[in-house]
């Protein structure tokens, strides 16, 4: 048995050993081809890295801030708030433009015709204008009065009267234009016409200059100055004024002071 697996060996190496032989005896008989080489040269360059990436970056910043003013004092914090105060005045009470007034009150002999007649009665009317707000305005007026004879020393004479056409230039002053009662004061002066009747003359017989009464009836021009006030009570406006007459005479001047109250409306 063992020869037999002997002698197997011993075969198939040989066989082995022959056919190695022919392959290499057959690589020696062919001609040996030379190497063929490229007729184009392919240029061989060193990698080079990529310039690094640039990124483009945008910041925004916003900036949040938060005033507060903080008062510090020897103590706790204290916030501090200001207060806006609005002011709201009362209306202006208005001004008359043109007006037109009515009244009463006494007719006051001045002077030297005042120890032969007293006080006694009087009217006024008047009509005036003043231009928008102006201080300055006009007016004119008229009156009608009496002075009352003394019953002591003529009892049975009759009472002077006296009536005055004329016009004055006023001046007036408010007061308060945002009360209700408006006050307003105001003065005037100007002139006109002034006429005397039943000045009886046994009462002008102690004012005698050369067998010449110093007054009588008759009419003469006069100059006047005076006060004034201007109030509204109610919605009515009244007023309450005083006028010193001084009347022309060719002999003495005689002075009478009339004084009125009354309504005006405008």
């Amino acid at each position: 048995m063992k020869t037999r697996n002997s002698a197997l060996y011993a075969l198939g190496l040989a066989a082995a050993i022959t056919f190695g032989a022919s392959v290499s005896a057959d690589a020696q008989a062919r001609p040996t081809r030379p190497r063929a080489r490229p007729t184009t040269r392919i240029p061989v360059r060193k990698d080079v890295p990529p310039p690094p990436k640039t990124d483009t970056v945008i910041v925004t910043r916003v900036d949040t801030v938060t005033v507060r003013r903080v008062d510090t004092l020897t103590g706790p914090t204290v916030m501090r708030y200001d207060t806006v105060t609005r002011m709201v005045y009362p209306p202006l009470q208005r001004l008359p433009g043109l007006f037109f007034g009515i009244g009463a009150g006494s007719t006051i002999p001045m002077n030297n015709i005042r120890a032969l007649v007293k006080d006694s009665w009087g009217v006024q009317g008047q009509v005036g204008y003043f231009p928008m707000n102006s201080p300055l305005g006009i007016r004119l007026d008229g009156t009608y009065g009496q002075m009352h004879a003394r019953e002591t020393d003529c009892p049975t004479c009759s009472n002077a009267k006296l009536w005055t056409v004329g016009g004055d230039l006023i001046l007036r002053m408010p007061l308060d234009r945002t009360s209700k009662l408006n006050p307003v004061l105001y003065v005037f002066g100007g002139g006109g016409w002034a006429n005397f009747s039943d000045v009886d003359p046994r009462y002008t017989a102690f004012l005698r200059t050369n067998s010449e009464p110093l007054w009588k009836s008759e009419g003469n021009w006069y100059y006047d100055v005076g006060p004034g006030i201007d109030f509204g009570v109610g919605g009515l406006h009244f007023y309450a004024e005083g006028k010193y007459l001084t009347i022309m005479t060719d002999r003495k001047n005689v002075h009478a002071f009339p004084v009125y109250g009354g309504l005006k409306f405008y």
